[in-house]
């Protein structure tokens, strides 16, 4: 799958400490990665609980939860399609629970 970020969460991203970028990345290549080549996104099989995933309400907007405790990690991501009609995931936001006053 295809991804790109905005200008908006590139932004967050460099923000957060690089210990915290390590375990988001480290999060997606254990996790959601390997959840999107297994098909998740067409519910089977499920998304892993590790992440919560879930929908946004009243929008198209998924939020992902990389991390529980201290720091709170959140990232925000919607999907589209690339000019060649590919799924494309669009990355939003990342940070805390604060990122979803703008998601």
């Amino acid at each position: 799958m295809k991804y790109r970020a905005l200008e908006s969460f590139r932004r967050d991203l460099a923000r957060l400490p690089p210990q915290h970028q390590k375990m988001f990345m480290q999060a997606l290549r254990e996790h959601f990665l390997p959840a999107i080549e297994a098909g998740s996104f067409a519910g089977t099989p499920p998304w892993p609980r590790r992440l919560r995933i879930h929908r946004l309400s009243n929008s198209e907007v998924y939020s992902l939860t990389w991390n529980f405790a201290s720091p709170d990690g959140r990232a925000t991501f919607h999907l589209d399609k690339s000019e060649d009609g590919e799924a494309l995931l669009v990355w939003r936001r990342i940070g805390d629970h604060s990122i979803y006053r703008e998601p």
